[in-house]
């Protein structure tokens, strides 16, 4: 298992993400969590540009590394039926051992998979409802913590209600379009 390129371009964002934090913000004047929010905003920002290499490079394998999925089978009779019990695939290399190499940027089944669900995940969280909700916080003129945070809601519902009614009426004007059909032809 050769994880190599993945641990060293993880941590090299990582230390890019602090050392440009470190250098562009200011530790002492910001909350912690506004701190954190933005570390793991760059973070994940710079985890996309870097992996997506790594990752196009492990699918654009060499074709002397082909990779199935093998299952068991057993065919047990129970009464004159037989029954089939299979258990879980196991990748397998199907080519010659001398000429089967695999790529300098493999990574394991499934752990680009899972990593690229965290961070589309969290980076749409955090794009989409925690640092607009923060920054509106921090603007907010009220006085107590839940004001801020009654007036941070009320400022992103409006925000993205106006979002939502401009989507409305550009998908009913391109509804009402003369000669547009609806139908697959």
């Amino acid at each position: 298992m050769v994880v190599g390129p993945l641990v060293s371009e993880v941590c090299f964002t990582f230390v890019l993400a602090a050392v440009l934090l470190h250098r562009y913000g200011n530790f002492s004047q910001h909350p912690l969590l506004v701190t954190v929010s933005v570390f793991v905003a760059w973070y994940f920002s710079f985890t996309i540009i870097f992996i997506l290499p790594l990752d196009v490079s492990t699918v654009r394998a060499p074709p002397s590394f082909v990779v199935q999925r093998l299952y068991v089978v057993t065919l047990i009779e129970f009464g004159g039926v037989f029954i089939f019990i299979s258990s879980s695939a196991s990748p397998v290399c199907v080519c010659d051992a001398a000429v089967c190499v695999r790529p300098w940027s493999f990574v394991p089944e499934g752990v680009l998979q899972s990593l690229w669900r965290v961070v589309y995940w969290t980076s749409q969280a955090l794009t989409w409802l925690i640092l607009p909700l923060m920054q509106s916080y921090s603007t907010a003129g009220e006085f107590t913590v839940a004001g801020k945070l009654r007036r941070a809601l009320i400022e992103n519902a409006i925000y993205y209600g106006t979002y939502l009614l401009i989507f409305g009426v550009l998908l009913v004007y391109l509804a009402l379009q003369p000669g547009r059909t609806w139908t697959r032809e």
